[in-house]
This record gives C-alpha cells, structure tokens and sequence, in this order.
C-alpha cells in the first residue's frame, strides 16, 4: 500500500515538474522573442548565402589553409551580397521616390475622384433602395466597428514602435548570418556535442530534415518575390498603369507573406487602375491579372521551387501565419510556414512514427560521421 502510494507521489511529482519546466520555457521564449527572430532571420540568410560560400571552397586552393579560404570565400560572398543590395537600393530610390512624388501630389484628384464616385453612390442608394432598408440601415449601431477599427489602428502603431526598435537589432542579422556561413560546422559540433550520444543520429536527422526545409524555403521565396516583381512590372507596363515601380516592388515584398501577400499586393494595383482609367476594362484586366498570377504561383510556380518539403494545407497556412502576426508581427508571419513544417516533422518523427522505427538511411553519411566523431 505504501509503495503504491509513493508511486503515485512520484508521478504526480514528476508530472509537475514536466509541467514547470515547460511553462517555464514558454516564458522564457516569449521574452526573448525578438532575439530569436533575429536569429531565425539570420538563419535563413545564412541558408541563402551557404551554398555560394560552398561552392567557392570546393575548390582548393594549395597555397591556404582551408579555413583561410572559407574566410576569404565568406568576406567575397558578404561583399557582393551587401554591394548587391546597396546597388538595388540606389537603383529603385530615384524611380521610387520619384513615382511617390507624383503620387502624393495626385492626392487632391484621387480624392475628388472618390468623392465623385461617393456622390453617385449617393443618388443610387437614395433611388433604387427601398426606404425600409434604409431605415434599418441607419438604425444599426456602429459603435461596436468603430471600436475595433481603433484597436486595430492601435495596435499598428504598436508594431510600428516595435519595428523602430527591431531595426536596431536587425543590424545584428548580417553579423549572426557571417559567422553561422563561416563556421557552421564547428556551430553544430557544439550543437551535438551537447546531445547524448545515443540521441546523435535522431538529432542529425532532425538537423538535416531542418536544414532542407529552411533552404527550400528562402531559395524559394527569393526566385517568388523576383518572378511576382518582374511580371507585375511588365504587365503593368504594357497596360500603361502610373507607378509601375512603387507596385512591382509592392508586389515584390509582400509576396514573402505567404496566401496573403498576392492578396494585399493586389489591393492597390486595381485601386491605382481604378482612379486612373475611366471605365472598367482596366481594373478588370488589372484583377484577372493578379488573381491569375496568384493561381500560377500557388498552383504551378512554387510546388516547382519549393518543392513538397512543406506540405501544408493553404488553412493550416493562413492559422500559422496569424499566430505568427499575433506574436511576432510582420516577421512572425514570414518565419511561420517554416516554423509550422519544421515543427510537423518533429511530431511525425516523435509522436507519429514509432522511435523505434526512425529510418536514418536517408541522413547523409558525413553528416552522421562528422556528428558521431563529436
């Protein structure tokens, strides 16, 4: 009897501490979640820049040391990847700013183009609504609307701040990303040094399974953001639309985001057709457009680049990424389709495949040899 009762202490005990630990590091990871993303950021630049540096080291040089070259070889790639960005930056700012220019100086139309259409609106509702519907209509309350649309406001200005004090810390990303390229196999020695060493090959796996998703994924996003940028330019351009530039790198950025980036990339592209075109063959051509794109990106384009490393539902997609936006904002929802698909193969490996039954023939071989020397 007695010893019963000590084993059910010991569980309860044990369950406890379970329960600790974890809420323990839930909060820990919340609190420092704008590191993380920081280094999750810098992972992903590392992931796109890796391959070039191993590509520069394949090669060897008689005359250097092999971690001299991987230097110089890192400082060449970092160079070009900052004077590749510097250039695109001083590029598209003269066009920018010049379409922005022109934009905000065509406020005063735009709005007397809104107002004219706000007008007939107007004499439509007052002649072909019944006044019973109106009458209910102006009856409903908005405060409720108004209400939310102020939180909603709020809490943009909230992830502004947020961003201005993110910028300072983004500064750090380059910095992360150069020693994650130079030294990343020194980086996961440690990191499975501290592994049992009969857990070494589940954490290979892991790691191996982590690493492909993550390069899939930004390699990608970056072919994605370039391919949306350069079509939505030309179509553009061929349609005769104003501020080609400001909306192909709109469309360039946003679509990042996953499912929703075409979406809010779209928005401005048939407003802009709609106050500068009288009638609506423009705007609707400008909506076939975007819709069609997005079909071929989502359809076609990107199970190419991407592969079926993800394999996530589009809804299971859109709850990540507002999971993501409600605790990381912007960055939360770009980092959440990796997150969710890296997080899935830890569940099939821990809890839906038997561990016992963990295939590892697929792990490639210096991997295993290179963590297993540790």
């Amino acid at each position: 009897m007695a010893s019963g009762v000590e084993n059910s202490i010991r569980v309860i005990w044990g369950l406890l501490v379970r329960i600790v630990l974890v809420v323990a590091s839930a909060y820990i990871l919340y609190r420092v979640r704008t590191i993380l993303i920081s280094v999750l950021v810098a992972i992903l630049l590392t992931y796109a820049l890796l391959p070039i540096v191993d590509w520069l080291c394949r090669k060897r040089v008689t005359f250097l040391k092999p971690k001299t070259q991987r230097l110089i070889a890192t400082i060449i790639v970092f160079i070009a990847f900052i004077g590749f960005v510097t250039a695109t930056v001083a590029i598209i700012t003269t066009p920018f700013n010049e379409e922005l220019s022109r934009f905000t100086s065509s406020m005063q139309e735009y709005a007397d183009q809104l107002n004219s259409l706000a007008g007939h609106f107007t004499k439509w509702y007052s002649r072909a609504v019944p006044d019973d519907l109106k009458d209910m209509i102006g009856k409903l309350d908005y405060s409720a609307f108004t209400k939310t649309m102020g939180l909603y406001v709020q809490k943009l200005l909230t992830y502004t701040k947020s961003w201005i004090g993110l910028a300072l810390e983004l500064v750090l990303i380059p910095v992360l990303a150069f020693y994650f390229v130079l030294d990343h196999r020194s980086l996961s020695r440690e990191i499975y040094g501290l592994v049992p060493k009969r857990r070494i090959r589940e954490a290979v796996k892991i790691g191996h399974e982590t690493g492909i998703i993550l390069q899939s994924y930004v390699v990608g996003q970056i072919i994605l953001c370039a391919i949306a940028g350069l079509l939505t330019g030309l179509f553009l351009v061929l349609l005769g639309v104003p501020y080609v530039v400001v909306l192909a790198l709109f469309a360039a950025i946003t679509r990042a985001i996953p499912v929703i980036g075409p979406v809010v990339s779209g928005i401005p592209i048939v407003l802009v057709g709609l106050l500068n075109f009288h009638g609506l063959a423009i705007p609707t051509y400008l909506l076939i457009f975007v819709v069609v794109m997005h079909f071929a990106e989502s359809k076609f384009i990107m199970p190419k680049l991407i592969g079926y490393r993800l394999r996530l539902h589009p809804a299971v997609v859109v709850i990540v990424l507002l999971v993501g936006a409600e605790f990381f904002g912007i960055i939360g929802m770009f980092l959440a389709a990796p997150v969710a698909a890296i997080i899935r193969e830890l569940l099939r490996l821990y809890y839906i495949t038997p561990r016992n039954k963990i295939p590892f023939k697929d792990i490639e071989e210096e991997e295993t040899n290179e963590a297993l020397a540790v």
